[in-house]
This record gives structure tokens, C-alpha cells and sequence, in this order.
């Protein structure tokens, strides 16, 4: 990993205005993610994890924060501008159904980037260019002519990373790319993203709620809970020594291939329900389903630092 980050995030916010006042999706994460890493971030479903993605490609624009790529503040350039950036900042989304157009050919759909940044010279340069993201995906030269809904979800998905990697970007958010598929395909299209990473030098922030899958796919995995980030860590790191009470909850509800020891395992129940994003109170997002909260807790909002070597957490009791 190189000491120089490729993309530092920077208190970023995004606040959503509601009946009731603002819902506070993303309150604040800072991190860095360096070239040819894939940062994991995790939480439950609700916590802001899929808004922190579209926030820092900018398909949200942000209530507060930077965004430093390449040395400057992306936060702060005009829509023009932002267009040169789009090449290097790409998405793949959830959805392999509802992401791809039904009306587009295949063709149409992984070109429509090139179509936009006007990158070849004529048509037969655009089709050699799908043809060529094709089968970097494993898809065949045949399967530029259909449509979506001849395909799998498994295939779909390809489709999208095909479409992801058109531009040659540096840096693409994975936003939750296996939960809608089938468990037999998940590792089918995990494997592809790794692959694809050593040939081409990709950069990933891959979210995901799936614990087991993120600790095999990333390199550091950051733990997110009501907008807040509770703790970040390498990914070994924070599966085997986890600091904060609650990625000590997430971490034991993971099932392990092993009767005996799933057996022994203690499961750290989490008592009450999320609260709600809306207008949150000051003081810790978790304090009220920790069970080591003290009165510090509910008064003033933990600071997120390092508490070891390369090991960060927002806790007033760690």
C-alpha cells in the first residue's frame, strides 16, 4: 500500500430535509483509501452506508466535507469540471435488474460512457471496445446484441462491472454488488472484482452488509452506525481483536463453519431498534443499545481516533 492516499474523505455530511426536520444520513466520516486497496465498509441496513458511496462519487452532492482526489477538494469543482472526473470515478449498483436499461442492448448499455465522453472514432472502434470489456468480464462476443432480460442476475452484474470499466477509472464504489444475487454466484462475482483489480490496478470501496464477504474481498473495513463511523481497522485486524461494542456484536453473529465452535460461540444480542436518523440527540449514535454505556455516553459525542497502531474507533469506554 502506498502512503500516499488516492482519495481522502474529509467530515463529509449529507443531510436529508424531511417532515420532522433533517435526517442525517452521513454525520461526518473521515478515512483514506490508497491506490489498488479495497476499503470495506459494513453496517446495518439504514445506517448510511450506500449514501457515504454515492456521496463521495459525487452523485450526491454533499451537505459538508471534502472529497481530496488528485490533490484537489472534487466537492468544489463545477459540473463541467466534474465530468473530466467522472473517467476516474465509477459505480457499480445494487441492483443488477434495475440498473441496466430494458430497452438498451447490451452493447448500448456498457457504450453508453464512451458515448458520453465521446471516446472512439467510429462505430466499428465502440464496438471492438464492448466486445473487448465482454470478455474481460467473461461474458461472449454474442451477448452485445441481447437485452437484459435474457440474462441471469449473475450475467447482469457483469454487465454492469463491464459498464463500470469502460472509462479505465481509477476508483469504483461497489455499492452492496452480490446482495441481490444468488449465494452460488456471489463468490463467482467476488473473484472476477479481485481479478480485475490485480490486471487493471483498481481501486474498490466495497459496501456491503455480508461480514464474511468483506473480510475476504478487503483490505481495511471500516464499521458504519447511524451516519457515524465506530471503528476502522485492517481487515484481519478488526475481525480478530474488534474494539468497539457494537462491531463486537455484528462480529459474533457470524456463523462458523465449525459445530464445536459454533457451538461454544457466544452471540452478543443487541437489545431495542436503530434509532431514527432524524434530528439524532448529541452524544453516541449507540449508546442506547450498549451495554457499557456510561452517563460520558448520552452527553458528548465519542471522537473518532486512534486507539491502536492503525486502529480507530469512536468509544468512550475502549
Amino acid at each position: 500500500m502506498m502512503t500516499e492516499p488516492l482519495i481522502s474523505a474529509r467530515n463529509i455530511k449529507k443531510y436529508f430535509d424531511v417532515k420532522g426536520g433533517k435526517l442525517k444520513a452521513v454525520d461526518g466520516i473521515s478515512f483514506d483509501i490508497f491506490p489498488r486497496e479495497t476499503f470495506g465498509l459494513v453496517g446495518e441496513s439504514g445506517c448510511g452506508k450506500s449514501t457515504a458511496g454515492r456521496t463521495i462519487v459525487r452523485l450526491y452532492d454533499p451537505t459538508e466535507g471534502e472529497l481530496i482526489f488528485n490533490g484537489q477538494n472534487i466537492y468544489k469543482l463545477s459540473r463541467k469540471d466534474m465530468q473530466e472526473i467522472r473517467r476516474d470515478f465509477q459505480m457499480i449498483f445494487q441492483d443488477p435488474y434495475a440498473s441496466l436499461n430494458p430497452r438498451m442492448t447490451v452493447e448500448d448499455i456498457v457504450a453508453e460512457p464512451l458515448d458520453i465522453h465521446q471516446t472512439y472514432k467510429n462505430r466499428a472502434e465502440r464496438t471492438e471496445r464492448v466486445i473487448e470489456l465482454l470478455r474481460l468480464v467473461g461474458l461472449n462476443d454474442e451477448h452485445a446484441m441481447r437485452f437484459p432480460h435474457e440474462f441471469s442476475g449473475g450475467q447482469r452484474q457483469r454487465i454492469g462491472i463491464a459498464r463500470a470499466l469502460a472509462l479505465n477509472p481509477k476508483f469504483i464504489v461497489c455499492d452492496e454488488p452480490i446482495s441481490a444475487l444468488d449465494v452460488s454466484i456471489q463468490a463467482q462475482v467476488v473473484n472476477l472484482l479481485k481479478e480485475l483489480q490485480d490486471g487493471l490496478g483498481l481501486t474498490y470501496m466495497f459496501i456491503a452488509h455480508d461480514l464474511s464477504m468483506v473480510r475476504y474481498i478487503s483490505d481495511r473495513v471500516a464499521v458504519m452506525y447511524l451516519g457515524h463511523m465506530m471503528e476502522l481497522a485492517e481487515s484481519d485486524e478488526l475481525y480478530s481483536n474488534p474494539v468497539h461494542p457494537y462491531t463486537k456484536a455484528l462480529l459474533s453473529a457470524i456463523p462458523i463453519p465449525n459445530p464445536e465452535i459454533q457451538r461454544n460461540k457466544k452471540r452478543i444480542m443487541l437489545e431495542g431498534d436503530v434509532p431514527s436518523p432524524i434530528n439524532p440527540r448529541e452524544g453516541c449514535r449507540f449508546v442506547d443499545r450498549c451495554q457499557y454505556a456510561i452517563g460520558r455516553c448520552r452527553e458528548e459525542t465519542p471522537v473518532f481516533e486512534e486507539k491502536a497502531a492503525n486502529h480507530f474507533a469512536a468509544c468512550h469506554v475502549v
